[in-house]
């Protein structure tokens, strides 16, 4: 069982990924995929192309309609989506 308070938001992310790939901690994907669901759709959608679908830059960026230039456009809506994640599991599950 991953340690939540002990492992990173983005090897938690990549646990979720795996879980219909293989091993996989399932305690922690299950919590990860809760969070995800209470997400406003548009981080739902790039973190799924991102993490599940395995989406290069190019595809996120022409099917979200996020600008591809500067790249940083891109990074900074990946980091939005994976803060707006870590804020969801902060907060207590109602």
């Amino acid at each position: 069982m991953i340690d939540a308070s002990r492992t990173s938001l983005e090897s938690r992310l990549d646990n979720w990924a795996n879980a219909p790939r293989g091993a996989y901690d399932p305690v922690d994907a299950a919590e990860i995929e809760a969070a995800w669901m209470r997400l406003d759709p548009r981080h739902k959608d790039l973190l799924r192309m991102v993490y599940l679908w395995h989406a290069g830059r190019e595809v996120v960026c022409r099917r979200l309609k996020i600008p591809r230039h500067p790249r940083s456009r891109y990074e900074l809506e990946l980091a939005s989506a994976r803060q707006a994640l870590g804020r969801v599991l902060e907060r207590p599950q109602k």
